[in-house]
Formats: structure tokens, C-alpha cells, sequence
């Protein structure tokens, strides 16, 4: 899973992703400075128990890999930006999107402010996506003038999608058929990707849950909602604060603000749903590892996440539940009470499923 973070100046949005990657993490810059990337370790708590089960050599949790880019500057995107951006975030899983909401002026939500930094970010992704239509539609332009009838499809199709854009959409509103959308896909359209919404607050508004009706960014919520983006809101300065601190005085200072759950963990778990993932394992002396799939995913398609060898080969999987494995104990008392099953390559695989993958090499 690969989430990139975007934001105005002075939005904090480094700051979101210090406190994302949490403390004892060194990100890595790529080549010209213009973004730091953090691989993080996905908590599991279901992993201590399969590694006790199991007895593994060693333990691998899933990974999201965290893409902090250069701000976002109003009138700025061109060509450069969107062929950057592409580079660094075509291959991305989803956005996020960092909004000032601290310093507020009033008790209320002042001028709309973070709703125009939301208007203003779309508005910068949608230009981005913009200049790779405009240059595409230019060559296409040509291919039609010189004879060249197979161009007219995809013509259209840009057509489509530059109109919508221009019109103030988001090509993630529009609605492709699959051959349209493996077409767009080499594109890697930054508007046609999921996105989060982080609201990016003070500590007035720490323990609070304002993006709810009545809270000081209800009105935030609501233009999220009309979007159809998800969202989240807390105060990143704070919780950098507090994650520097002992684990025994993060709780008391998270208590002490109303804070239920950590910013990082409400942002993991809201990543998992915006992108519809489960969790399934694999198990046995040499590795415990955890994977994420899309919810409804096949068995094959989860052979295939951990060896292109297993599609190729799959004969069935033998599948025990997470739950079933904690109250039986091991995997032969499972056995035993027909809790392991063997399912062949068409079979959904739910959350907590431990596979074992039968293939012919």
C-alpha cells in the first residue's frame, strides 16, 4: 500500500507525516529533493499469536509505504509538475490531502479557509491531470489529421475526461468500462485515485470530533461528504509532542486531551477502508507474514501477491480462520474440528484467513 501526502505551504503537512511515520524512522529523499518516502511496519495484533503458534524464523508484518511531496502552490501546475508527479505517485494506492485548520480566528469555522485549501488542492491535481490530457490530446490531434482512424477512440475518451475536469470534477467521478479503464491506467491520472482528507487542527479542537455535525468544521465534513472523500481531523503538532514521550505519558497526555485514538492509527484504519483491504496471512516454520488484498479478492489473486510461481501452479488453498486458529491452538486441532478447509482458486478471501497455498512448481 503506497499513500502519497500532499498540502498547501504552511499546512503542516510534514508535520502529518512525522507523526505517521512516528519517532526511530530516518525517510528516505529521492533523487532531487523533491519528496521523502518512510516504509512503515502495519501493527497486527493478531501476529504475536501466530508466531507463537508457528514458531517462525522470523515475523514479517503488511507495509505501507508513506510519500511526503513538495507543497502545492496555487497557478503552479504545468507540464514539469504533472510529469513529476506522475513519476513519483503514478503507481500510488490512494492521497492524502493536509488542510490547515489550526489557528482558527473565531469559534467558528473563519471565511471557509479550509474548505478553499481543498477547493484550491483538487484544483492543482485536477491542472496536473490537465496538462497530460492537453499533451496526449495534441499528438492524438495529429494522428487524426494524418489518417490515422484508430486514434479516434482515445480521443475521445481524453475528450471526455478533459471536459469533466474542466467542468470541476474529479476523472475518480467518471464512469469508465473496464477496457476504458485499463486504457487510462498508463496514464496514472492523479484525479482518478481514492483520497483522505487529513484536517490538520490545533489543540483546541484536539479531543473533539469537529468534522461532525455541530463541530467547529461541519462545514469542512459536509464538502468532503458532497465529494465523496473520506476524512479525518487531528492536531499532527500535538501528537509529534506526545509520541516523544514514554509510553506510560503518551497515555496520560492523550487521556488528559480527550484523545481516543491516535492520529496514526485512525489514519491506518482509514486507509484500510478507503481502499477496501483485508488482511490475510501466510504461515509456517520459516515466516509468518501478513498481506493486504482488496476485500473480495480470490484466493488466486492472493497466490499471486505472494508468488507469480503460485498462479501459475495453484492447485487449492487449506484455509483457517484467524478466530478458528486462537480457540483451537493449532493448526491440527483445526484439522480436527473440519475448521481448516480447502478452497479452491475462486474463493473470497475474508480478513484473518491463514493460507496455505498447494502448488505444482
Amino acid at each position: 500500500m503506497k499513500i502519497g501526502i500532499f498540502g498547501l505551504p504552511q499546512s503542516g503537512k510534514t508535520t502529518v507525516f512525522r507523526v505517521l511515520v512516528g519517532p526511530g524512522h530516518s525517510p528516505a529523499r529521492d533523487a532531487h529533493g523533491e519528496a521523502q518516502t518512510a516504509v512503515l511496519k502495519l501493527p497486527d495484533d493478531r501476529l504475536p499469536l501466530l508466531t507463537e503458534v508457528y514458531q517462525p524464523k522470523k515475523t514479517t508484518p503488511a507495509e505501507i509505504t508513506l510519500v511526503d511531496t513538495v507543497a502545492l502552490r496555487k497557478g503552479h501546475a504545468d507540464a514539469k509538475q504533472a510529469e513529476s508527479l506522475t513519476d513519483l505517485l503514478g503507481d500510488a494506492d490512494a492521497f492524502a490531502l493536509v488542510l490547515r485548520c489550526f489557528d482558527l480566528a473565531d469559534e467558528t469555522e473563519p471565511s471557509g479557509a479550509p474548505r478553499e485549501d481543498l477547493d484550491t488542492l483538487l484544483l492543482e491535481l485536477a491542472l496536473t491531470d490537465l496538462a497530460i490530457l492537453e499533451r496526449r490530446l495534441g499528438r492524438l490531434d495529429r494522428d487524426l489529421r494524418s489518417g490515422k482512424k484508430e486514434a479516434a477512440a482515445e480521443h475521445e475518451r481524453l475528450t471526455r475526461c478533459c471536459a469533466h475536469l474542466e467542468a470541476g470534477g474529479l476523472l475518480r467521478a467518471l464512469s469508465f468500462s473496464d477496457e476504458e479503464q485499463r486504457a487510462l491506467r498508463g496514464f496514472a491520472f492523479l484525479t482518478m485515485k481514492p483520497m483522505l482528507v487529513i484536517a490538520n487542527t490545533g489543540e483546541d479542537l484536539a479531543g473533539e470530533h469537529p468534522l461532525g455535525e455541530g463541530g467547529r468544521l461541519a462545514s469542512l465534513g459536509e464538502a468532503c461528504a458532497r465529494l465523496g472523500l473520506s476524512a479525518i481531523a487531528f492536531c499532527a503538532e500535538l501528537e509529534a509532542e506526545i509520541e516523544e514521550l514514554s509510553p506510560e505519558e503518551q497515555q496520560v497526555f492523550l487521556s488528559d486531551y480527550g484523545i481516543e485514538e491516535p492520529g496514526r492509527d485512525r489514519f491506518l484504519k482509514a486507509c484500510f477502508d478507503l481502499l477496501g483491504l483485508v488482511t490475510f496471512f501466510t504461515a509456517n516454520g520459516n515466516e509468518v507474514r501478513a498481506w493486504t488484498i482488496p476485500a473480495g479478492s480470490t484466493a488466486l489473486a492472493a497466490a499471486g501477491k505472494v508468488h507469480s510461481d503460485m498462479v501459475r501452479g495453484f492447485i487449492r488453498a487449506e484455509v483457517i480462520s484467524y478466530d478458528h486458529l486462537r480457540l483451537a491452538g493449532t493448526p491440527a486441532e483445526c484439522r480436527k474440528r473440519g475448521t481448516a478447509r480447502l478452497e479452491g482458486k475462486e474463493y473470497a478471501v475474508r480478513d484473518g484467513d491463514i493460507l496455505l497455498i498447494r502448488f505444482s512448481a
